[in-house]
């Protein structure tokens, strides 16, 4: 197999304002007649779009891919605008005997057997959430060494941009039968092909991995029976079981019998009484929980049930049927640097994707799978993982591994349909792929449908990761009539995903003045009608800048339609307005070390400005606090959200918190998508060079390493800074040879190279030469030098 390192040069509302919130979407039902094998006639192009509005970015296809191998475009990227991407590339595949023969139509690096089928389009924009992607592909396309088994997949995806909700993205399918064969043993899968956050460990990402289940997995291991945190903090005493990395204290990761988690501290272990790899959702109008372990803070007996301080606990416990995977120690350094802690950029998290709902739960036939309690609930019916030495080849072999009977699934002679963490297996960190398969279908006739829905995410730890995928499950039913966990229901049953939204995103642009930037946006947030209460549903505007990156965001101002002193909010749900120092009388701004010990009630409202529609950033005070401006040269991204106000509750309707928009419109290439920043330089107000200095004229950085902080993964970039309103910039090699060629004329101080030659070759590390001319009112001339070191 290509190594990957050589891969990267290539390529409760009623029903009325239910059908208002989510019937207008997409078309109601695309579903086609059946129809036979046959070749089929044009389709659409091979496409991709980016699902980019929470904190999780991730590229999606129209051929069953997610995520890019090259990364040339967000791929399970968290936070989003970080450039830490976890994902080298994921596939769907579907499976079946057809003939007696195992067939797996699939999505693969390099052989895509899944195709657009004709005739449909690829949907993009708000929908069942704040940002779906909508495609029809089938399996039908001819090629070599395929053979189609007659399916076609409607697949939805949905991204929120809400606290609780924009670390996962959501993926629905409906699978149908276009062929003219029953279809017996039919299995999908999902294939998470990670490399754990290459942005903290660039060189070699994918070979320190390590993959294990988080889930019920009946007999193949007890991990699904451990109680080692709190996750609730159910006993309150303010400790959750999790190191500040989010990695349990119990977990000690085992190799060669020893301990390898820097932070393995058994002494830490948190017990609430219920099993780890199990969702706990807690809900008065749910059912009464019972407690799994004896280690739970009553004191009570296994099976009893769950009363604390008097009170019975109701909620949903389910297991959480979640593949995860993880950075662990990097096997060709003497230095023990599990999860990258000590790296400067984005600490790795865990990347976990979920089965949420399968049409398995209605198979009579196969379900429940095995023989013991956990089995009545919804599950995967295989976890396997292998790495880049074991890829299947053929469908042989990738349907094996979907019904959990390759080879591979036997170790040490015991048959695991959730095999373990491959350190029990005696297997090293390397660079590993899980595949999560729901199945078998069987007797799946001509026009038939199987639905399922699969979430995928990223948090910070074990922790993290759990809790974004539980609250992906809580999404799914939120304002769910009939289903629940207990008793699930496919997408086009019940209600799912009622969940509070946001005013409209903000049409944004913003533009380059002397230490600032100037902002204007339009309105369409405060004229939109909030499906959800008939009305247009809007409070004010948050304006948001980063330097470098479109990540790490700072409010920098705010506005509002509210007459009187506020308190204001920030993306986390954090008040963020100054206290006064009930003794000395100080103000002291959030942030300040002394902020967080000042009680709450110190705090310092505040009468915004109203509402307008253009902002120059150009420093102020803010909150009670110095807002820096910004600094000629470099970076900068800006966001403009929409929040609406605050819902106390009121009948039947709960308190609903102030929601703003996604951080998500930034200026981007129109041609690319890439992030776009705005950069700050000095305009002149007249054209003349008389006595103007060339000496200061500058290329930063130099030398280019390639590193630089305002380098996009995009795009590569130098500046030339302290140029006159207008010039014209040559580029030579050490020898002579013309590079490129730039005109300056937009009256700034400064222009951006691309890196990029006249010829659109991409400039090789070397010495260069550059010459800036001027022909008015003088001719005049500087030389000058910079290095680029790839």
């Amino acid at each position: 197999m290509i190594s990957k390192k050589n891969l990267s040069s290539m390529f409760l509302l009623d029903v009325f304002i239910i059908s208002v919130v989510f019937g207008t979407a997409f078309a109601a039902d695309k579903r086609p007649a059946v129809k036979h094998l046959a070749k089929p006639a044009a389709r659409p192009a091979k496409d991709f779009r980016v699902h980019n509005v929470g904190t999780l970015w991730n590229m999606v296809t129209n051929y069953g891919g997610y995520g890019d191998p090259n990364s040339s475009v967000p791929s399970m990227e968290w936070p989003g605008g970080s450039e830490a991407y976890y994902l080298w590339e994921g596939r769907f595949w579907i499976g079946a005997i057809v003939d007696g023969e195992k067939l797996c139509s699939h999505a693969d690096y390099g052989n895509y057997e899944f195709y657009p089928t004709e005739g449909t389009t690829f949907e993009f924009g708000p929908g069942k959430s704040i940002q779906d992607h909508y495609v029809i592909y089938d399996d039908m396309f001819p090629q070599a060494g395929h053979t189609p088994i007659g399916i076609e997949v409607h697949e939805r995806g949905l991204s929120w941009s809400m606290g609780d909700y924009d670390d996962f993205i959501i993926y629905e399918y409906e699978i149908i039968n276009i062929g003219d064969k029953i279809l017996n043993g039919v299995y999908l899968g999902w294939i998470y092909d990670n490399d754990v956050c290459q942005i903290a460990d660039p060189s070699d990402p994918h070979i320190d991995d390590l993959v294990d289940y988080d889930g019920y997995d009946g007999e193949d291991t007890d991990t699904d029976e451990i109680d080692w945190v709190d996750p609730l903090d159910l006993d309150g005493d303010g400790e959750t079981g999790y190191d500040e990395w989010g990695w349990p204290y119990g977990f000690p990761l085992l190799q060669n019998n020893q301990p390898t988690n820097p932070n393995y501290d058994p002494e830490r272990i948190e017990s609430d009484g219920f099993f780890d790899e199990w969702t706990v959702i807690l809900d008065e109008n749910a059912p009464v929980l019972k407690w799994q372990t004896d280690k739970n803070p009553a004191g009570a007996a296994v099976g009893a049930v769950a009363v604390l301080n008097g009170e019975e606990l109701h909620g949903w416990l389910v297991p959480r049927n979640c593949s995860v995977m993880f950075d662990a120690d990097y096997p060709q350094s003497a230095e023990m640097d599990i999860g990258e802690r000590g790296s400067t950029q984005p600490i790795p998290g865990f990347i976990g994707g979920r089965l949420i709902y399968s049409d398995i739960i209605n198979q009579d036939d196969v379900f429940p799978y095995l023989t013991v309690p956990g089995d009545t609930m919804m599950r995967p019916y295989a976890h396997q993982w292998w790495n880049w030495e074991s890829d299947p080849g053929d469908d042989i072999e990738k349907y094996d591994y979907l019904y959990a009977q390759h080879s591979a699934s036997t170790q040490f002679g015991k048959h695991y349909n959730f095999l373990p963490l491959p350190f029990d297996l005696n297997a090293p960190t390397f660079d590993y792929r899980w595949l999560t398969s729901t199945g078998p279908f069987n007797n799946f006739k001509p026009g038939d449908r199987i639905r399922a829905v699969y979430a995928a995410g990223v948090g910070l730890g074990l922790q993290g990761m759990r809790e974004n995928l539980d609250n992906a499950l809580i999404a799914y039913y939120a304002g769910s009539r009939t289903s629940n966990p207990y008793h699930p229901a496919a997408p086009d049953e019940d209600v799912h995903y009622v969940l509070p939204i946001p005013p409209s995103i903000p049409y944004l642009t913003y533009t380059p003045l002397d230490g600032g930037a100037r902002l204007v946006w339009d309105n369409t947030a405060e004229t939109t009608v909030d499906a959800m209460l008939g009305q247009p549903d809007f409070e004010g505007y948050k304006v948001y800048r980063s330097l470098y990156d479109p990540s790490s965001w700072e409010m920098v101002a705010a506005f509002d339609n509210v007459d009187g002193p506020v308190l204001v909010k920030n993306t986390e749900g954090i008040f963020i307005n100054a206290k006064k120092d009930p003794v000395s009388g100080e103000t002291v701004p959030y942030g300040d070390a002394r902020w967080k010990d000042i009680d709450e009630e110190n705090y310092i409202k505040v009468d915004l400005p109203p509402i307008t529609h253009q902002y120059d950033d150009i420093g102020s005070t803010f909150l009670g606090r110095e807002v820096s401006k910004p600094i000629n040269g470099l970076l900068y991204f800006y966001a403009v959200v929409a929040y609406d106000p605050h819902k106390p509750a009121e009948g039947d309707q709960p308190e609903m918190d102030s929601q703003e928009s996604a951080k998500s419109n930034y200026m981007k290439n129109p041609t690319t998508g890439a992030p776009q920043a705005v950069i700050p330089k000095m305009m002149y107000t007249e054209q003349v060079v008389e006595n103007f200095d060339f000496e200061k004229i500058r290329v930063v950085p130099n030398p280019y390493r390639g590193t630089a902080l305002f380098e996009s993964r995009y795009e590569d970039k130098i500046r030339f800074t302290n140029l006159p309103p207008a010039c014209k910039i040559s580029i030579f090699t050490i020898t002579g040879d013309l590079v490129e060629t730039i005109y300056h004329n937009d009256g700034s101080d400064a222009e951006l190279w691309d890196l990029i030659s006249r010829n659109n070759q991409k400039a090789v590390s070397g010495l260069y030469l550059y010459v800036v001319e001027v022909e008015q009112p003088k001719y005049e001339k500087h030389i000058g030098k910079f290095v680029i070191i790839r």
